[in-house]
């Protein structure tokens, strides 16, 4: 499935005929400039989609898709996270990986979250490196009024590749997007966390 763009080259996705192949479709992710084009999917779980392609095929590269406690489509809730794997040929999260680099991170100017209601033009605010049991990055909603604005203090707190306005950004924030990826077969103990 290859969508058409609108004028400004944003992908239109026409989810019905995505629901043909695949039900379980919630959304499309873009990030101008980057091998990032995916639908997103959601399962009951969050294993499936680790060996799963979206036509269903059983592939180790997996498909993106929404954690599964997450209200779908997405923003929804405080914080939508969405996974995908990181390959070595520069397919699926690999950039996100690659934006623990101040440069790569400073590339990506907006990523797009596309749903059926509506579509999110999101600006990256921070890529942190934590370890693979870090579990805030998959939060839906944090516990009391400042629950989201420290988690994302914590998320600035030690980033890799911050955003020039992210503090002022973090402060105001009242809805994110989360990116989640592994790092490498040799990191493979971590985990890199793009925040949009």
């Amino acid at each position: 499935y290859a969508p058409a763009k609108d004028a400004s080259g944003v992908p239109v996705i026409d989810f019905n005929a995505l629901a043909q192949t695949n039900p379980e479709v919630v959304g499309w992710i873009y990030a101008p400039g980057t091998n990032i084009n995916y639908p997103v999917v959601q399962a009951t779980d969050n294993s499936k989609y680790l060996n799963t392609l979206f036509d269903g095929t059983s592939n180790a590269s997996g498909a993106i898709f929404l954690d599964y406690e997450d209200n779908a489509p997405g923003m929804v809730d405080q914080q939508t996270t969405i996974y995908g794997h990181h390959m070595n040929d520069g397919s699926m999260f690999n950039v996100i990986s690659d934006a623990t680099d101040q440069a790569t991170f400073d590339s990506i100017e907006y990523v797009y979250y596309i749903t059926r209601d509506a579509t999110y033009k999101l600006r990256p605010l921070a890529t942190k490196v934590v370890e693979d049991t870090y579990a805030k990055a998959r939060i839906p909603n944090f516990e009391g009024d400042d629950g989201l604005k420290n988690y994302l203090s914590e998320m600035l707190d030690g980033a890799s590749a911050v955003a020039s306005d992210a503090t002022d950004r973090a402060a105001s924030a009242t809805k994110v997007v989360t990116l989640v990826t592994c790092r490498s077969l040799s990191l493979s103990n971590t985990r890199a966390v793009m925040v949009l």
